[in-house]
């Protein structure tokens, strides 16, 4: 689940992005938890773990930017969007804080969302997990639930005599009962692409693409099939560019 946390003193602004993001992460159907803050001080007394903050710059009692510090001290992996009415503090902002972004007021949606869809790209490389139920590992071990983070997860395999997914990873294999279509519409958004049909790869592990073969990291060869070459060099390209 992504943490999130925005702070603003301005009740109709703190509100308006609040609304935003409820409604970007919806529509992705991303786990998330977004907590609102009036106040710089009542943000750092009661947050564990933050891995997105969104920050006014301005802000009485605590400004952003020192805010921003205090974050990245306790959070060193969270990353940084600030606001602003004032386009003289942005650079400030981003050279004290190492922000990844800023927003100017009022808040666009589509800037938003652009910003949110690049963070959850870069986001999904390092903290996003997914449970799965009912899972046999490689040794035929039975498991009610495991945890797996979604960089580990090299490509799924659909076996379509048992109507199972296989979950290759580097070091083992999972199987558990899924339709290969729900597991297309739950992780694509976060850069899997089908290649062939009844596989879907994580494009992490692409070294690289050589006619209508794909190579993977764990030293597997996978084929891509004709009709969906262009997409997958189009999902790969953009994902190497969101990632440079």
């Amino acid at each position: 689940m992504i943490e999130i946390a925005v702070c603003d003193d301005n009740k109709n602004d703190l509100h308006n992005v609040t609304e935003i993001l409820h409604d970007i992460f919806s529509q992705k159907n991303i786990d998330c938890n977004i907590e609102s803050f009036l106040s710089a001080n009542e943000l750092l007394c009661n947050t564990k773990k933050i891995d997105i903050g969104i920050l006014d710059i301005v802000m009485d009692e605590r400004n952003g930017i020192d805010l921003g510090r205090k974050l990245k001290a306790k959070f060193p992996e969270i990353c940084l969007i600030y606001t602003t009415s004032y386009k003289q503090y942005v650079m400030q902002a981003i050279n004290s804080v190492h922000a990844y972004s800023y927003l100017c007021k009022p808040i666009d949606n589509s800037k938003i969302r652009m910003q949110i869809d690049e963070l959850v790209s870069r986001l999904s490389n390092k903290i996003l997990e997914k449970d799965f139920h009912n899972v046999i590992d490689s040794q035929h071990k039975n498991y009610a639930s495991v945890t797996l983070k979604l960089k580990e997860i090299v490509y799924f395999e659909y076996i379509k005599r048992q109507r199972k997914v296989a979950i290759i990873l580097k070091n083992e294999i999972y199987e558990y009962n899924c339709s290969f279509e729900h597991i297309v519409d739950e992780f694509q958004k976060y850069d899997f692409a089908v290649n062939c049909r009844g596989t879907l790869v994580n494009l992490r592990h692409v070294v690289k693409i050589k006619g209508y073969t794909v190579y993977l990291d764990n030293e597997t060869q996978l084929p891509i099939s004709q009709r969906r070459v262009a997409d997958f060099r189009k999902n790969l390209n953009d994902f190497l560019q969101r990632n440079s």
